[in-house]
C-alpha cells in the first residue's frame, strides 16, 4: 500500500486543539481516512487520530432513521476539558475511593450538606478527611462522583437579599405583647422552652391544608403539625392536641413562650394563651414586628428544611401524617453546625432530662 507523504511539520507531544478536532470531524464527513488526516493535514501519528475518533464517538439517527456512530468534535473537546480538571496537586480523596463514595452517598442519599459531611469524615477517622472549604472546592470542580452544585439544596436555593429598613409602628395592638418586651434571656437563647411559630402554606386560599411549625429556640427542636386549613380554629386545635399529648403540667414547663407573626389566624391572644384543659395560662405569646421574618430566624431556617421535602405551593393535602412525621424526624436528627454538629433531638432530650 502506498504511503502518503506529509508536508506538514509533525506536532509530537502536544495535545490536539479544538481547531484540529473540528478539522477531523470535517474530514471524516468527507470520507477522509485516519492515515490521510494524520499525515497530510495534521502532522500526527495515525494512532493518535484513531484514538481521538474513538474517544469522540457519539450515537445518532440518520434520515432513515438508523442508529449510527459518528465523531463529534464538541464531545471530544468536552472530554478533553473534563480530563484537564484532574491536573494539578494530588487530591486528598484521589487515593481513597471509599471516602469519595462516603461523601457522595451522604450528600445525595442522606441529603446532608458538605458542612456536615466534612466533620463526619474526621469523626470516622477517614484517611482522606478534608475541611468543609476543600470539599466545596472539589464539588465546584466536579471531582465528587455524581455531586454538583445542583445537588446542594441550600446552595442552589440561596438568594442573597438586602435587609429592608422597617418603620416601626409605636402603637401596638392592646392585647398583643410585642417582641420588644420579650426577656433578654429568650433573645440570647439562654433558657430552654421558648418557641417560634409559623405556618407553611401550600395552595392559595384559607380552605387548603397547611403545616404549622414550632421551633424551640435553644435546641432548634422542630414540631410539625398538619392543619386542615389556615384558620384560628385549626391553630387552636393543634395547640390543644400538643398540650394534651405532652400533659398540662409538662407543657407549661416545656412551652414557656411562643413568638409568632401577625397573621390573621394568630390574632386571638386570649384563646392562644389559655389552656384547653384548665383556667390557667398555658403559654405566653409574643408578636414579631410586621415584615421582620428575621426576628423568627430559627423558624425560617426550619421551614426551609421542611420545604426540601414539601415544595413551596405544593398541595399539602397529599402528604400523610406518617410522611410529615418522617420529615420531622429527619430534620430533628440532622447534625447542626450551630449545635456543634449534634442533632436537635439529642440537645432537646438533654434539656428535658436536666
Amino acid at each position: 500500500m502506498e504511503q502518503i507523504k506529509s508536508s506538514i511539520h509533525p506536532r509530537k507531544g502536544k495535545h490536539l486543539t479544538q481547531k484540529e478536532r473540528i478539522m477531523i470531524e470535517t474530514m471524516l464527513k468527507n470520507r477522509g481516512r485516519p492515515l490521510e488526516i494524520a499525515t497530510s493535514y495534521l502532522g500526527r501519528h495515525r494512532r493518535t487520530i484513531e484514538r481521538e475518533i474513538k474517544r469522540g464517538e457519539v450515537e445518532h439517527f440518520d434520515t432513515e432513521p438508523r442508529k449510527k456512530k459518528a465523531y463529534s468534535s464538541d464531545r471530544a473537546q468536552e472530554l478533553h476539558d473534563l480530563n484537564a480538571t484532574a491536573k494539578g496537586p494530588e487530591l486528598k480523596l484521589g487515593k481513597h475511593h471509599e471516602a469519595a463514595v462516603f461523601t457522595s452517598e451522604h450528600i445525595l442519599v442522606h441529603k446532608r450538606s458538605p458542612d456536615v459531611v466534612a466533620p463526619l469524615l474526621k469523626q470516622e477517622q477517614r484517611p482522606a478527611a478534608v475541611s468543609t472549604k476543600t470539599l466545596y472546592t472539589y464539588i465546584d470542580q466536579g471531582l465528587i462522583p455524581g455531586v454538583s452544585n445542583e445537588s446542594l439544596w441550600e446552595k442552589r436555593k440561596r438568594i442573597k437579599r438586602k435587609r429592608r429598613a422597617i418603620k416601626r409602628v409605636k402603637k401596638q395592638h392592646a392585647r398583643r405583647t410585642s417582641i420588644e418586651k420579650r426577656p433578654k434571656t429568650v433573645e440570647k437563647r439562654e433558657e430552654f422552652g421558648h418557641w417560634e411559630l409559623d405556618l407553611i402554606v401550600g395552595g392559595k386560599g384559607t380552605s387548603k391544608p397547611v403545616l404549622m411549625t414550632l421551633v424551640e429556640r435553644k435546641t432548634r427542636m422542630l414540631r410539625v403539625r398538619k392543619l386542615s386549613d389556615k384558620t384560628q380554629a385549626s391553630v387552636l386545635q393543634a395547640l390543644k392536641a400538643i398540650e394534651r399529648s405532652t400533659g398540662v403540667g409538662p407543657f407549661r414547663s416545656m412551652f414557656k413562650s411562643i413568638t409568632a407573626d401577625n397573621g390573621s389566624e394568630l390574632l386571638d391572644v386570649e384563646q392562644m394563651e389559655r389552656s384547653g384543659f384548665s383556667k390557667k395560662r398555658r403559654v405566653k405569646l409574643y408578636y414579631a414586628h410586621p415584615y421582620s421574618s428575621w426576628e423568627r430566624g430559627s423558624n425560617e431556617n426550619a421551614n426551609r428544611m421542611v420545604c426540601r421535602f414539601v415544595a413551596k405551593g405544593d398541595n399539602i393535602g397529599k402528604y400523610t401524617i406518617d410522611r410529615i412525621g418522617e420529615i420531622e424526624k429527619w430534620i430533628n436528627n440532622y447534625p447542626r453546625k450551630i449545635l456543634e454538629y449534634k442533632p436537635a433531638q439529642e440537645c432537646f432530650d438533654l434539656e428535658i432530662a436536666a
